[in-house]
């Protein structure tokens, strides 16, 4: 983790130096380098984000995956389809998973060492509520990614259980400040997270910008960032669930998923951006239908991801920033053109309509979208 980073600094550095304990920081991350820096320092907790679990596990299998001392695997970012893997092969027994927001007025946590709280980012217990339980998820109008609201009250409405909505915080709306910062010299932008009116007139909340769902048993799950979700057939998809399904077919190392607009068709069509296990291998007619086989058990028919683009080389790595995260912006705008995609070196496949296999996607195929031959 880079210490310009919130969570490397304070989560990680500071935390280490007030609990007494050693702090190792390596040069940079290494997926080959990492099990041999983690023994050499002895070390008992290592610190992620994002994807870096994930590129551990893509590393061979070692006879030494599990000789080590680390008992606390600690970040965010996890997602539920990497994590029991990975404390299974390298054998760490606990898994403390948070989601916070460097400007934002809390955080939820959730010490894992049980299937019963696998894959969430927080929990919630009875006690939570009896304080006042801060943090809210409201109906999001998916298309203007703005908050629903009641016509007869005006305020945003709360949803049920595991429905998915926009987190939001409750703030001191006397005393703003107290509670949220906001962004140093940009009162535009501060201003744009603070919703007003949300439960009951007056009061104030902080918008984060992450579509979450809460269980009964009071576990949170991370769906989305707003503005990554995006409408196909009339229905909302999250490219974290997608993602998830997708990350479990094991010809594939990493997918990152967005929405595409396509000529003569509503909405966003499904993309996935993949990095195979293999990276230098083609992928084989065979292994096309299995991918196309296994996302469409996975998931429901408007959310399997129609395009695949498949990166080689050091394509993927272009599309993550410093501390791991996927950016989709460049692969939204470069959409699914074939003269774009492949003048980046990467691949392009389909899933035609009514089919379970993906085929290779070209000029001829983009040009019958085009013109209305072919209806999603």
């Amino acid at each position: 983790m880079p210490l310009y980073h919130s969570s490397g600094a304070l989560l990680g550095c500071t935390a280490a130096l007030r609990g007494g304990a050693t702090f190792s920081l390596g040069e940079r991350f290494h997926r080959k380098g990492f099990w041999d820096d983690v023994r050499s320092t002895d070390a008992t907790i290592i610190q992620y984000v994002g994807e870096t679990l994930r590129y551990l596990l893509s590393s061979p299998p070692s006879p030494l995956d599990k000789q080590h001392k680390v008992r606390v695997a600690f970040g965010n970012g996890l997602r539920p389809d990497v994590w029991p893997v990975f404390q299974e092969r390298f054998g760490v027994p606990t898994i403390i998973e948070f989601y916070a927001a460097t400007e934002g007025p809390a955080a939820l946590w959730n010490k894992s060492n049980n299937k019963y709280t696998e894959g969430a980012v927080g929990i919630s217990g009875l006690l939570n509520q009896l304080m006042g339980a801060p943090a809210k998820v409201i109906h999001l109008d998916f298309e203007s990614n703005t908050p629903i609201r009641d016509p007869k009250t005006g305020l945003c409405i709360a949803v049920k259980p595991n429905e998915p909505g926009e987190l939001v915080y409750k703030l001191d709306e006397k005393e703003i400040d107290a509670t949220f910062q906001g962004y140093f010299g940009n009162k535009k932008a501060t201003s744009s997270k603070i919703l007003r009116d949300v439960i009951k007139k007056g009061d104030a909340y902080f918008s984060t910008g992450d579509v979450m769902r809460k269980d009964l048993e009071g576990r949170w799950y991370f769906c989305d960032r707003i503005g990554d979700t995006f409408r196909w057939k009339s229905e909302n998809v999250s490219t974290a669930e997608v993602a998830e399904v997708m990350g479990r077919i094991d010809l594939i190392q990493e997918a990152n998923v967005y929405g595409v607009q396509i000529p003569g068709h509503d909405g966003r069509a499904g993309c996935a951006a993949l990095v195979l296990a293999d990276e230098q291998k083609p992928l084989t007619e065979a292994e096309l239908s299995r991918i196309g086989t296994e996302a469409t058990k996975g998931l429901p028919r408007y959310a399997v991801p129609i395009f695949l683009r498949v990166h080689r080389g050091a394509a993927a790595e272009a599309n993550r920033t410093g501390t791991m995260k996927q950016q989709k912006t460049v692969l939204r705008n470069e959409g699914v053109s074939p003269e774009l995609v492949l003048k980046a070196g990467d691949e392009l496949f389909w899933l035609p309509p009514n089919t379970k296999v993906y085929k290779p996607f070209g000029e001829k195929e983009y040009k019958a979208l085009g013109a209305g031959a072919v209806k999603l």
